[in-house]
């Protein structure tokens, strides 16, 4: 998964979630921004890695897409390029 194919996760998915409208907003603005970092740039993993720690502070345990942030940020974390992860947010290589 692409972090552009996340942001449009994000919101294609938000009323069905289990977080609310206010935090998927907050983690999309950060992701957002991140994306104008080119992948290799220490903001676009520090943004990514924010976001992430966001949604494990903050989202409830039950939120699919919140698991997809974190399987996001852990692949981005191991330099898994490019990226990509499954539909149940296990990275793959």
């Amino acid at each position: 998964m692409t972090l552009s194919e996340l942001l449009k996760r994000l919101d294609d998915h938000a009323v069905e979630d289990a977080a609310s409208a206010l935090q998927i907003a907050a983690v999309r603005s950060a992701l957002v921004a991140v994306s104008e970092q080119p992948p290799d740039h220490s903001g676009y993993r520090r943004g990514i890695q924010g976001a992430a720690r966001l949604v494990a502070d903050t989202w409830p345990y039950e939120s699919e897409l919140g698991a997809l942030v974190l399987a996001f940020s852990e692949a981005v974390r191991r330099d898994i390029g490019p990226y990509r992860t499954t539909d149940t947010g296990a990275a793959v290589e």
